[in-house]
């Protein structure tokens, strides 16, 4: 089990780089030494790393089942709590992005059959939509066993040939500078690519993501239409949003919700 969102960014980040140096991790999570060695100890004692000299290396056998089961597990009555908001936004026959993740997951387990043609590179999604009467379409190319997600180079093309009525992003971290962020250029590449091609889009994001950094920068959270959140609104004011429209939910939180 992982006990925190630092550590589960270091599993997610070595898994994309191979292997990483303590120094390394130290300078990417701003925290000492000391604090990564205590990390990786952690998680070589539940067998998802392979210590090296002076860095380490993921236990890709395992890190399927904690990337999937853990993080939807993760805060599931606020993801979807989340999922319901965004039914109000959609429309019969809509073009949509449904973006990788749990969150996002979640949604598509509530969409109705409205005649929707729905693209995602999430493959659970894609299975779960098939099963209903709105048309979908997956993005071809490798499928991460980590994520069940499409974001290589051939997914990325496959996508640039969609215009959208409406994108649903979903992200596993903001920065305390408002930016969306991920440990992989291609999960990068593949978000921006969506926004570019979408006329709307709504960010889904539980608050534990918020003030959490990763690698990369996206996009700033002023680059969506909607922002759906149970994050306190307090912990926005003072950001200008421009024309962003934030819609805060008081979400139930079950106790039985896995917590960083």
């Amino acid at each position: 089990m992982i006990n925190n969102s630092r550590q589960r960014e270091i599993i997610e980040l070595i898994s994309q780089k191979g292997n990483v140096t303590v120094e390394e991790l130290a300078k990417t999570f701003k925290v000492s030494k000391m604090t990564i060695r205590r990390d990786l100890e952690k998680l070589q004692e539940s067998n998802l790393l392979q210590r090296t000299h002076g860095g380490a290396l993921v236990n890709k056998v395992l890190l399927h089942e904690m990337a999937y089961h853990e993080k939807r597990e993760e805060n599931l009555s606020v993801k979807q709590c989340i999922s319901k908001a965004v039914l109000d936004f959609l429309e019969p026959k809509q073009t949509i992005y449904l973006d990788a993740g749990t969150t996002t997951y979640e949604v598509a387990t509530k969409i109705p059959d409205l005649e929707l043609t729905i693209i995602t590179n999430d493959i659970r999604i894609a299975s779960h939509l098939m099963l209903t009467n709105n048309k979908v379409i997956m993005l071809g190319g490798n499928v991460l066993k980590e994520t069940g997600s499409t974001i290589d180079e051939n997914a990325q093309k496959f996508l640039r040939s969609f215009n959208f009525d409406l994108s649903i992003i979903a992200t596993s971290s903001i920065d305390n500078d408002m930016w969306l962020c991920t440990p992989d250029l291609s999960r990068k590449s593949i978000k921006e690519i969506a926004l570019k091609r979408s006329v709307k889009s709504i960010l889904v994001t539980d608050s534990s993501k918020f003030y959490r950094k990763s690698l990369y920068k996206i996009v700033p959270i002023q680059a969506f239409d909607v922002i759906i959140s149970d994050i306190d609104e307090k912990e926005l004011e003072g950001i200008d949003l421009q024309t962003t429209e934030f819609i805060p939910l008081e979400c139930r939180v079950d106790p039985g919700d896995a917590n960083d």
